[in-house]
């Protein structure tokens, strides 16, 4: 892989459901399980800590932006303990902690002991403040089928926001730009981002192609969609939704900086079960070529694509980290960690964990 990831794991003490958890995160990492066992609970507060680092906020934890919008302190207060909160971003030697003072109906709460940066951060500190500050973050909910998508009021680091409604603005800024090599499309040669973009969407919808009008006077884009060479171009709105749901993913891939953090929720969603094993072989390959990424999903056939990805050498089994949610009880929180072999092989299958084809199988044959 190309260097290493800015992010070790994402710890939390008193916060929602989690007494206590420490979360690795590898350089592609995913967050499965039940629904309501915890999943996005326990990537909030990575989420939080970026948005603060965004914000410029450095004495206080603000709930509500960019990012997430969780509400109030009694919002993410744990419910059967007093323990103190803390959240902390850890990196390869250095780790960032948030300790915040619970105050009923507080929105921007105060930090009891900011830690942010420290008076002379060395070159990891600093490294990993930046991953913090640049993270992005692509949610479940998008904007879907629009005729015209904004441009951001202030640029940075590539971010297509928590809907996507950036993608088009990041494609016309970077269409003719050159993308790195080891993020080419295998066997694609020519090397701008409007080409690249085209052979990985191709590869998730065959002869897909995506196309993006800037009319600068409306200071908006618009954005379009065929599926093959000589086809009409057409509206979000009369093409399937999964292309408009996969375009702000591969952009977001595409446009990220070396090292930089994307966090995805349902990459799956709105995809033929074999555009979902590519979008694991997707995942992985640039999580090969630096970008290190963290998703939650619920699809077995992404999961299966990422093994395979592990398997035909796209990425390392030691870069790829699994965790399966059962819910915030028992063991390590109901927290299981399986493990990825070099053939793609997993070591251990929790109760729940994509089984599901297998147990209905079962029950079809008569076997229980």
């Amino acid at each position: 892989m190309t260097g290493s990831r800015p992010l070790v794991a994402v710890y939390m003490e008193g916060f929602k459901c989690f007494h206590a958890l420490r979360l690795s995160l590898g350089g592609l990492t995913l967050a499965t399980g039940f629904n309501g066992g915890g999943k996005s609970t326990a990537l909030q507060p990575l989420l939080l800590i970026a948005q603060a680092m965004r914000l410029g906020a450095r004495t206080t934890l603000p709930l509500n932006g960019p990012l997430v919008r969780l509400g109030t302190a009694g919002d993410i207060a744990p419910g059967d303990t007093e323990l103190p909160m803390l959240l902390r971003a850890e990196g390869q030697s250095s780790a960032l902690d948030y300790r915040p003072a619970l105050q009923a109906g507080e929105r921007i709460l105060t930090l009891t002991d900011p830690l942010y940066p420290s008076e002379a951060p060395d070159r990891e500190e600093m490294r990993l403040v930046d991953a913090l500050r640049t993270l992005s973050y692509l949610g479940a909910v998008r904007m879907g089928a629009e005729d015209a998508f904004p441009m951001p009021e202030q640029e940075g680091a590539p971010d297509v926001g928590h809907d996507g409604r950036f993608a088009p603005y990041w494609y016309d800024r970077l269409v003719d730009e050159e993308v790195s090599k080891a993020r080419h499309y295998p066997d694609a040669d020519a090397a701008t981002f409007r080409k690249q973009l085209d052979a990985w969407l191709g590869s998730l919808f065959p002869g897909a192609e995506v196309n993006v009008q800037n009319a600068v006077a409306l200071s908006q884009l618009n954005l379009q969609f065929r599926l093959s060479e000589l086809g009409s171009w057409r509206r979000p709105s009369n093409i399937g939704y999964g292309l408009t749901y996969a375009f702000p993913i591969l952009v977001a891939l595409l446009a990220a900086r070396d090292g930089q953090v994307i966090v995805i929720d349902s990459p799956e969603a709105h995809l033929h079960p074999s555009a979902q094993s590519q979008m694991g072989r997707i995942l992985a390959h640039f999580a090969a070529a630096g970008v290190q990424i963290v998703i939650e999903t619920h699809s077995d056939h992404l999961l299966n694509g990422v093994r395979l990805a592990v398997r035909e050498g796209v990425v390392p089994h030691d870069a790829v980290q699994l965790h399966f949610f059962s819910g915030p009880e028992g063991r390590e929180h109901g927290v299981v960690s399986p493990t990825v072999g070099p053939q793609g092989e997993i070591y251990e299958w929790p109760d729940g964990f994509f089984d599901q084809g297998e147990k209905d199988l079962s029950r079809l044959a008569g076997w229980s």
